[in-house]
């Protein structure tokens, strides 16, 4: 499987304003290709404590949710009840 760089930054991007629209506290990631489906790996802290989550999503999904719409709104209280005690409240 072959990703172009601009293709792997666009996912960045997308993943970036997505955990950003979390607000989550402290976070670091990586957008990890893989065969049929792309791990988002995450690790995310609050109040001192540190936690590691690897997300599962579709290049399809992703592009998806790039833009305002039912899929981010989805892939959004996925990933807010993924992360657990990172996410600070946001309602998706």
């Amino acid at each position: 499987m072959t990703i172009s760089t601009l293709e792997l930054a666009r996912a960045r991007d997308t993943v970036r304003g997505l955990l950003d629209e979390l607000r989550l506290e402290a976070y670091l990631f990586e957008v990890e290709p893989r065969e049929g489906s792309w791990e988002i790996r995450v690790e995310c802290g609050s109040g001192g404590e540190w936690q590691a989550v690897a997300l599962e999503v579709t290049p399809d999904d992703l592009r998806a949710s790039s833009e305002p719409g039912r899929e981010r709104d989805s892939m959004l209280a996925a990933w807010q009840q993924a992360l657990g005690g990172c996410a600070q409240g946001n309602e998706a």
